[in-house]
């Protein structure tokens, strides 16, 4: 069992402040189209672009960063409710992504991007989050 899950295998009660992708220059190559080493899932009105890098080159001793981006257009407490429901299941279902990177020196960077649906925005992403995380997890199982 990794250290970032509570003793009884339930996921930790919130996102932990180290998880946040906050570096410009851990975003930037996500969205840097001359990247080879970006990849992206898409499942319904979430999209997840990602990149591995080196402990070193995060400089942060934790297997997974990640973001969230509600998008623009909505009014800001949309946006902030969007971004709230993204990171609460982002959170409940994080488990399989950090048992991958937790032993290791690479860290998994994450951007979850939310694409506007044009109805049910949380019933959206309470069914697609949860898909995108287990694609992007088989596809490092693969691998």
């Amino acid at each position: 069992m990794s250290e970032f899950a509570t003793d009884e295998g339930r996921p930790l009660k919130q996102l932990p402040r180290a998880f946040r992708l906050k570096r410009q220059r851990l975003i930037r190559p996500l969205f840097t189209k001359r990247t080879p080493d970006v990849g992206s899932v898409a499942r319904g009105c979430v999209r997840l672009v990602y990149r591995v890098v080196t402990r070193r080159e995060s400089e942060a001793d934790v297997p997974i960063l990640i973001g969230f981006s509600a998008g623009r257009g909505e009014s800001a407490p949309r946006r902030n409710r969007i971004k709230r429901v993204l990171k609460e299941v982002y959170r409940v279902h994080q488990q399989a992504l950090i048992d991958l990177f937790c032993d290791g020196d690479r860290t998994l960077t994450i951007m979850v991007l939310y694409r506007r649906p044009s109805t049910g925005d949380e019933r959206c992403i309470r069914e697609d989050l949860p898909e995108a995380l287990a694609a992007l997890a088989d596809t490092f199982n693969e691998t």
